[in-house]
């Protein structure tokens, strides 16, 4: 992983922690997480470390939009990511690309069909979503949801607890 690359993803995850510190009720936010054996770029643990778990794992878009080889390249990359959520147990799991884009374009929300239906636990009960961090030169990162994720079976409630217990977060509301 090259330095641009190592800085693209850890700005990609600050501003996923950024998306979740304004749509989740109370969270606890990890960085760079080991969750029951298995990374996650971030994990947020809702109503201050009780709740809903949601977990992202990011990947830096290889190729520009608008290149012959984008769709193809986003398609492998994000194919690896759900394969590895399978052995994940959180309720809402998120395939995060980071990309940086020229003013006026962004990651397409087109995804083929086949993503799609992957996207899909094999029971129905959960989707994985995706969302784009579009860096442009010298702006705020956008944070788009490209597909809202659907809720996971997963009984985490006593793994969260030892977590929140044995890990400081690196972002949480301080009362």
């Amino acid at each position: 992983m090259t330095q641009t690359e190592e800085r693209l993803l850890g700005r990609g995850k600050n501003a996923v922690l950024t998306y979740w510190e304004n749509k989740l009720y109370i969270p606890k936010i990890y960085l760079n997480a080991e969750w029951n054996g298995e990374p996650l770029d971030v994990l947020a643990i809702d109503r201050d470390g009780s709740g809903d778990l949601h977990g992202a794992l990011l990947f830096a878009a290889r190729s520009k939009p608008g290149e012959e080889s984008f769709l193809e390249d986003l398609v492998a990359d994000i194919s690896a990511l759900m394969d590895r959520f399978t052995a994940i147990p959180v309720q809402y799991k998120y395939v995060v690309v980071v990309a940086e884009v020229r003013e006026g374009e962004g990651i397409v929300a087109g995804f083929p069909t086949a993503l799609l239906e992957k996207s899909f636990s094999p029971d129905g009960i959960g989707r994985i979503g995706f969302l784009s961090v579009d860096f442009i030169e010298a702006k705020e990162p956008q944070t788009r949801v490209l597909l809202k994720p659907e809720r996971f079976r997963a009984k985490v409630a006593k793994l969260a607890d030892e977590y929140v217990e044995k890990h400081t977060a690196d972002w949480e509301i301080r009362a």
